[in-house]
Order: structure tokens, then C-alpha cells, then sequence
């Protein structure tokens, strides 16, 4: 009973000291230019702010995926905290402190303390990308990660004790249904988990078991299903309508591994922007084509270690029962979607493969530990990855955090540029939307914007404000394309406008005659 106590008490202070590192880590990094508030972040904060007053969305504003659970995690943070930048990522920060935890007890089942404390601290202390998206309320992405860690240990327990109850299956059901309402990454979870307890379990899973995870399933779907009975399969038609032409698959598996995989593993840095990224890649250590073979190698090997298991468990062999096969599926599933999709086409900031982080840590620990020799080598190769993590985090550009069609605003010159507006009554804008939203949650909405570059309005109600203003500004980055453009439209329809300079900023006022310029 005491040797009990002791391994308890050390298990904990274990997760305990992980937990706390992840949290310095982050704690210092939202001190720090690399999260500066961006305008997907800032729409979710509004929306909490609005759902603190009444309404009630279902999806992220204007389209009909990404369930808005995170702005509802938002609104309660912004209920005790009050609405500020802080409190809109402290929602992620907490999702991916209890994603760790959850990743540190899959490790605990599946080989011990070792293999539970290596790949939670190397999530702790990640490479950059998994820093970066650990800190962005955004589309749910972190929230996905966690329903689909619970999932797996679910998973594993079922096949641990060889049968599924109706209270199990219901709730694994209900946390199903509800990733797939908040993000469709959920899928590369649960197909998966359901091959597995199908080949682990076959016709055992049939039964009072399937149709409460069925029901479980419909509860934790229903804003997903009740919102697409009432617009035609409106989901449906966002998720498939695009193409991916199959043909083009082998060329995206190729990008993965030469340009997504190098990003997760902390060798390059992922940038939304194409102006930024390629020179960026191109001076990191991913450019070596070497250092990419290497990667590439070591994912492959990875997977090929854990095959012996896949077969075990497509054959009802008793090897194939243990939780390493379920992850092995999860490696395969991850970058099958992501090249079979529309999605592939974000290869340069690959969130859609960020489910890798919930395998491949662990299976790596587990397979160095597997041997004395290997044993004796973890901790230089712990020390060697750490090392990697934070030379990645240490060498991190701001600007390729951000699009560039706002380049150089942040949240010090907005607040600049917030002041100058409001000191002279031009509380109604038309603006780049990378802009707009990150102004009207930093301004508490006393800024109104209408988006009219680089993306759409995802407010109507702003808008509409915005086009029966009398005086509306026109806001752009000082220099900018944006700006050279609106200048011509002025000159080519006799229009003028006074001018002012605001830090980084061009504004424009007094449009006369207004009519002809307004969008």
C-alpha cells in the first residue's frame, strides 16, 4: 500500500512539473510579440462578447463548420475575467494544459512514467508551431485535440477490459458528436478509434453499445444537425463542394513530407503567407534536402516499428490489443486526410495534421525505451529535442505569424490609430479585414468596421452600420496596394478626401462626394 502511495505521489508531482512548465512557457510567450492578437482570433472574441448579450451562434460568423463551443469557453472566460485579449487565449492555454495531461496519462497506460513524462514535456515545450497554435483561439483546433486524446484513452480502456458499456459508448458517442459539430479534424480521431474497437471487439461492439453511442452521438451533434435540417445539408456542401483531384495526391504527399512535417517537427516556420515564407524556409535547417530525408526517414521508420501491430490487430492477435496500434492508425489517418482533402492546400501551416502531435511523441518514446541500449539514449535524445523546441521557439519571425496584407499592425499601433478615430468622431471605417476585427474587439466595438480588402464581412451588422454612416473613414496600411488602389478610384471618379497619418496608418476622411466611393 505505501509502495502505492509513493508511485501515486510521484506520478503526480510528475504531471504537476509538466503542467508548470507548459504554462511558464506560454504565460511567456503571450508576454512577447509572437501572439499578437489576429483577426480569426478576434472574430471568436467577439462572438463571446455577443453571446455574453444574448446571442446565440452556432458556427464561427458566416459559414457552416467550425461549432462555436470555443466562443462559448470564451464568453465564460470573458464572464469572470472580462473581455481583453488575455482572457480570449487564456481558453487555449487551459485546452492545451489539459491536453497535455491527457496525453501524459495515454503514455502512463501504454508504457509506464517514462513514457508518460517524455512526450507531454515535449509538449510542454514544443516545437514552434504546436507553441503557436496552442495559444490561437481559433476554429476550435486545440478543443479538437483534447475530445480526440479523451477518445483514444477511451478507446484503449474499452479494449483493455474487452467490452463496451451503454454508458461508455454513450459518452464516447456524445464526444464524437461533438467534435464533429466543432471541427471536421475530428474525423481523423474517430475513424480510428472506430477501426480499432471494430477489428478489437468485432462483434462485440453490436448491440445496446452501438445504439447509445448512437444517441450519445445525435445529443452532442444536435446544434450540427438541427442547423443543417434548417439550410439544406449546408455543412454537407461546404466540407465536399471543393475539389481534390486524386491525381494530385502523390504531389501532396511529397509537399507533406518535405514541407509540413519539417514545420511540426520545429525546422521551419509555418507562415499563411507565401510573401514571407519561402525566404524564410529557404535559411532554415528543412531547406537541406538532407535534414528533410531525415525527417521523412524517421516518420517512416516510426510508422514501420508499429506495423507488426496493425497486423496483429487486423488478425484478433493479442499484440495488436495494446494502445500503440490505435496510435499507429492515428499516424496514418492524419496525413491520409489531410492530402485527400482541399485542406492539403495549407502546406505551409499545416493545422490539419495538428493530431500528430497526439501520436507521434508517444510512440517515438515508447519505441526508444523499448531496449536497454535505447533506454540509456533517451535522455540525450530528450535533452537534443528540447533543444530543437526551443531554438525553434528562440528564432521565430513575427512577421510570418501574421497575413501580410496588414503587415506591421499590432495591437500598440492600433491603439494609436483607435485613439485618432475616435478623437475625431470617425467611429465608422471601411478597412482591410485583417484590420477590422482585431480593431473592433481591442476598441470594446466603440470602432465599427466594414471589411472592403483581403477577405469578407463576417458581421452583417457592422456593415450595415458602416454604409449609413454620414462621415465613414477609410483606413488602410500607409504604402500598401490597398491603398494605391483607393487612391486611383479617387482620381478616376473626381472624388476627394482629406488625409492623415496615424503610425502605420492612412486615413481617410471628409470622402466628398461620398456616393461615388462607397462600397
Amino acid at each position: 500500500m505505501k509502495l502505492s502511495s509513493r508511485v501515486d505521489v510521484k506520478v503526480l508531482l510528475s504531471l504537476s512539473l509538466v503542467l508548470l512548465v507548459g504554462l511558464a512557457l506560454r504565460l511567456w510567450l503571450l508576454a512577447g510579440p509572437q501572439t499578437e492578437l489576429e483577426a480569426d482570433e478576434a472574430v471568436v472574441g467577439l462572438m463571446g462578447r455577443h453571446i455574453l448579450q444574448g446571442e446565440r451562434p452556432v458556427f464561427y460568423y458566416m459559414q457552416p463548420y467550425l461549432g462555436s463551443l470555443e466562443a462559448y469557453l470564451v464568453a465564460g472566460s470573458f464572464a469572470v475575467l472580462g473581455s481583453s485579449t488575455f482572457a480570449l487565449k487564456l481558453v487555449p492555454l487551459l485546452c492545451t494544459l489539459l491536453f497535455i495531461g491527457l496525453v501524459f496519462a495515454t503514455g502512463y497506460r501504454i508504457g509506464g512514467l517514462a513514457a508518460a513524462v517524455v512526450p507531454s514535456l515535449y509538449l510542454a515545450v514544443p516545437p514552434a508551431f504546436f507553441a503557436l497554435w496552442s495559444l490561437k483561439a481559433r476554429g476550435g483546433y486545440i478543443e479538437t485535440l483534447v475530445l480526440g486524446q479523451t477518445l483514444l484513452l477511451m478507446a484503449m480502456k474499452v479494449r483493455k477490459t474487452g467490452r463496451v458499456g451503454p454508458g461508455m459508448s454513450a459518452a464516447m458517442g456524445f464526444l464524437g458528436g461533438l467534435g464533429l459539430w466543432l471541427n471536421p479534424l475530428i474525423g481523423v480521431y474517430l475513424v480510428p478509434v472506430a477501426l480499432h474497437l471494430l477489428l478489437a471487439l468485432r462483434h462485440r461492439l453490436f448491440g445496446l453499445g452501438l445504439l447509445a453511442a448512437l444517441a450519445g452521438a445525435i445529443v452532442g451533434a444536435f446544434p450540427l444537425i438541427q442547423y443543417n435540417l434548417t439550410h439544406g445539408l449546408a455543412t454537407a456542401d461546404a466540407m465536399f463542394g471543393g475539389k481534390a483531384e486524386m491525381a494530385e495526391a502523390p504531389d501532396y504527399l511529397y509537399r507533406f513530407f518535405r514541407y509540413s512535417l519539417p514545420i511540426l517537427a520545429g525546422l521551419a516556420q509555418a507562415s499563411s503567407s507565401t510573401k514571407f515564407f519561402w525566404s524564410a524556409f529557404s535559411e532554415s535547417p528543412a531547406a537541406s534536402g538532407l535534414v528533410a530525408r531525415a525527417t521523412a526517414g524517421a516518420f517512416l521508420l516510426l510508422f514501420l516499428f508499429q506495423s507488426r501491430r496493425l497486423l496483429a490487430l487486423v488478425r484478433g492477435k493479442p499484440e495488436g490489443a495494446d494502445g500503440r496500434a490505435l496510435l499507429a492508425l492515428l499516424l496514418v489517418a492524419a496525413p491520409t486526410a489531410f492530402v485527400l482533402t482541399r485542406f492539403r492546400e495549407l502546406v505551409t501551416e499545416p493545422r490539419y495534421l495538428l493530431p500528430l502531435y497526439s501520436a507521434a511523441p508517444l510512440l517515438s518514446t515508447i519505441l526508444v525505451a523499448g531496449g536497454p541500449v535505447r533506454r540509456r539514449l533517451l535522455p540525450l535524445i530528450v535533452v537534443a529535442l528540447l533543444a530543437l523546441n526551443v531554438y525553434s521557439l528562440a528564432s521565430l519571425d513575427p512577421r510570418l505569424n501574421l497575413p501580410d496584407t496588414a503587415l506591421g499592425s499590432v495591437a500598440s499601433n492600433r491603439r494609436q490609430l483607435a485613439d485618432f478615430l475616435l478623437s475625431q468622431g470617425l467611429d465608422r471605417i471601411y478597412t482591410d479585414y485583417w484590420i477590422a476585427y482585431p480593431l473592433a474587439f481591442e476598441t470594446g466595438e466603440r470602432v465599427v468596421p466594414s471589411v472592403i480588402s483581403n477577405g469578407f464581412n463576417r458581421y452583417y451588422p457592422y456593415s450595415n452600420l458602416v454604409s449609413t454612416a454620414r462621415d465613414p473613414a477609410f483606413v488602410f496600411v500607409a504604402g500598401s496596394k490597398e491603398e494605391n488602389d483607393f487612391l486611383a478610384r479617387l482620381a478616376e471618379r473626381q472624388v476627394e478626401a482629406r488625409r492623415d497619418e496615424v503610425s502605420i496608418y492612412s486615413v481617410y476622411s471628409r470622402v466628398t462626394p461620398l456616393d461615388r466611393i462607397r462600397p
